[in-house]
């Protein structure tokens, strides 16, 4: 077996225990989906996830699940020359799905062995963009308001 730098970080960040075959874990793309919406909520809107009644998803769910996460990992700001290709998981391709879950990690604030430096990030901090707008929009609607309840 590989050495898995990310493999302990995946345990910690989604509290579940992976299995031995790592590649064979993230093939369907569950676990993938399920580690961006952990870093950003809702990053993948729909996760097709395998049932007791049905433990194998089918092909087309396992890429659409890929899918899904290779786009929220661009919407994350994962860079373009990190994030792997659908073929890669699907076909167990682990060194090209590490980097690109260890970019992931990096985009989403998460720290790696290799880089331990906490990377900024929109979706990490509470002062992003669109709450920078909500705020200043507020509180020029208070101001208005305060000038007008003055007059």
């Amino acid at each position: 077996p590989t050495p898995l730098r990310n493999f302990p970080t995946l345990e910690s960040r989604l509290k579940i225990s992976l299995p031995e075959d790592l590649a064979d874990a993230l093939s369907n793309g569950t676990v993938l989906c399920q580690l961006a919406n952990q870093i950003r909520q809702r990053s993948v809107s729909i996760i097709h996830i395998p049932s007791p009644a049905v433990p194998k998803l089918s092909p087309a769910k396992c890429r659409l699940n890929v899918e899904n996460f290779i786009a929220a990992c661009r919407k994350l700001g994962v860079p373009e020359t990190d994030v792997c290709v659908c073929s890669d998981v699907l076909l167990c391709k682990l060194p090209a799905v590490l980097r690109c879950v260890t970019a992931l990690l990096a985009a989403g604030g998460g720290e790696t062995a290799e880089d331990p430096s906490p990377h900024h990030s929109s979706s990490s901090s509470l002062l992003s963009t669109d709450f920078l707008l909500f705020y200043c929009t507020a509180m020029a609607l208070l101001y208005a308001l305060y000038c007008y309840l003055l007059t």
